[in-house]
């Protein structure tokens, strides 16, 4: 019998240990090199984040996203699973910078500066890595493993997309044409795949595609350009409390539809002027049951102003938003501004007399358009958005616009004051009501009467005290020797405890023949 000895291959034997050495190298240099090249990976390195403030800790996962954004890596689900594992780890943290930069608003400027900025560069990196997953997720070898999570990917994209356009109103600046354009894309994608109201969830909250994109829209149309920070978040959370959130839709209803947003424009939703076409791009919005809530909220007298607050969403939304994306002329100059209803009434009655420029103050025009105006002032003033101000470039002809203050900031040590024309030649007129249910007539009051204008959408307006306004009252209004018939309308905007109401007008006489 022979005995037959089996040696190992040596050469078989090198090459597997050989292998799984370079297996080991290769990761641990991947490993050396990127924080994030596993789920693994990136779970060690959120454990040795800083803990020193919740400041130093952001900080820290902001650069850390930076660097995930940078490496530029080809898109895989372990990369969606740790990009995931940043987020989660970012939400909460975000949520306490957030709170930190709304309450340094009265104070502490440079700090209210950097916080805003490590919001805003929190919520950029997200998007644009949610973003590339996505477009990562249609056009590379990776799209099989990820084009399930399409939902996931694509919500986020929008919501933290939108994120970042609410963070440039808190800069009092429009958000960019390109991201509108993104927002729209990424709703086209969704909506042309049927994955725009599957369900995920964001940071505990469930939510879907199309609900993100309402909000984004939404916000849009409340264009809060120039709001404080604290208005400004308390918008985005009445906005998402609305449960019942209005979705976009493909078919117009004209009695059902009120907004209309155009895909395939760089900016959002608009009002539907006229009868409802439909388009491939066009999407519809039915606002008026959130417009009704707005104005619904409660009415007594601990939440009167939160009321105010809301009926002015409602008032922007219902008109479209504030548009000023028309071409402004500088127009450097000083201007006579009367402020607030009492001091506009006595400019408006008597500007030359002693009394009537007591009532007003100089102000610097910076520019013009058909819009609205932008002033320059010497020194800060309370000037709270809403405020009405009377302008008139020469007293002497008594000619004046009426408008309303929508945003104000500083900018290289200058205040600056922007509004909005809500009529070019307000009328100052005395009005009396008819009888009410008692049989008594109610005391004259002064109201100011403010004609149509191109940006009023053709509609005249009339101030009154809120104290005398009661929905579909009839009043009498006299101005100079015309005696009009009217009724009240709803209300367009609460100002400083005056109302800007619509009204129908039932009939008009001369003084002579009406008395």
């Amino acid at each position: 019998m022979v005995l037959v000895s089996i040696q190992p291959n040596h050469a078989d034997t090198a090459m597997t240990v050989f292998e799984m050495l370079n297996t080991i190298t290769r990761r641990r240099k991947a490993e050396a090199g990127s924080p994030f090249a596993s789920v693994r990976a990136t779970e060690r390195w959120l454990k040795n984040l800083p803990s020193d403030s919740d400041y130093d800790t952001h900080h820290a996962l902001v650069e850390g996203l930076e660097r995930f954004n940078a490496e530029n890596e080809a898109a895989s689900l372990h990369r969606m699973k740790s990009l995931m594992k940043l987020e989660a780890a970012g939400l909460p943290l975000q949520l306490r910078i957030v709170e930190q930069y709304v309450r340094n608003q009265a104070s502490f400027r440079l700090a209210r500066q950097a916080l805003w900025r490590e919001s805003w560069m929190f919520w950029s990196l997200l998007a644009d890595a949610w973003l590339t997953l996505l477009k990562q997720a249609y056009r590379s070898s990776a799209s099989a493993e990820l084009k399930p999570h399409a939902a996931e990917i694509a919500t986020r994209a929008v919501r933290y997309a939108g994120l970042v356009m609410r963070w440039d109103y808190h800069q009092a600046r429009n958000p960019a044409s390109s991201a509108w354009r993104r927002v729209h894309k990424i709703f086209r994608l969704v909506e042309r795949d049927g994955y725009a109201l599957q369900e995920v969830t964001i940071n505990g909250r469930a939510t879907h595609c199309a609900r993100e994109y309402a909000l984004v829209v939404l916000m849009g149309l409340v264009h809060p350009l120039g709001y404080r920070a604290q208005e400004i978040e308390a918008i985005a959370q009445i906005l998402e409390g609305y449960e019942p959130l209005p979705l976009p839709t493909l078919l117009p209803r004209p009695e059902v539809h009120t907004h209309v947003v155009d895909l395939s424009l760089s900016e959002g939703a608009s009002v539907l002027d006229g009868a409802c076409v439909r388009g491939r791009r066009l999407r519809y919005f039915a606002l008026r049951p959130m417009i009704d809530y707005l104005k619904s909220l409660d009415q007594s007298a601990a939440a009167e102003s939160d009321n105010s607050f809301a009926h002015q969403i409602a008032s922007l939304i219902e008109r479209g938003g504030v548009r000023r994306n028309r071409e402004r002329t500088n127009r450097f100059g000083r201007v006579w501004v009367a402020g607030g209803m009492d001091h506009i009434l006595t400019a408006l009655a008597d500007p030359d007399t002693a009394r009537g420029r007591a009532a007003m103050d100089s102000w610097v025009l910076r520019d013009e358009s058909m819009e609205g105006m932008g002033f320059s002032l010497s020194v800060a003033q309370a000037l709270p958005h809403g405020r009405l101000v009377a302008v008139s470039q020469d007293i002497s002809e008594n000619v004046w616009q009426l408008q309303v203050i929508r945003w104000t900031r500083e900018e290289d040590g200058q205040h600056l004051v922007g509004t909005q024309c809500l009529s070019r030649h307000p009328k100052r007129v005395e009005i009396r009501f008819e009888e009410d249910e008692s049989g008594a007539n109610q005391d004259q009051a002064w109201a100011v009467f403010l004609p149509m204008t191109p940006t009023g959408q053709g509609v005249s307006n009339l101030l009154i005290p809120q104290a005398h306004y009661r929905l579909g009252a009839t009043l009498t209004l006299q101005d100079g020797d015309v005696v009009y018939r009217l009724r009240l309308g709803e209300v367009q905007e609460s100002h400083e405890g005056w109302l800007r109401v619509g009204m129908d007008v039932m009939g008009r006489e001369q003084l002579a023949a009406a008395a």
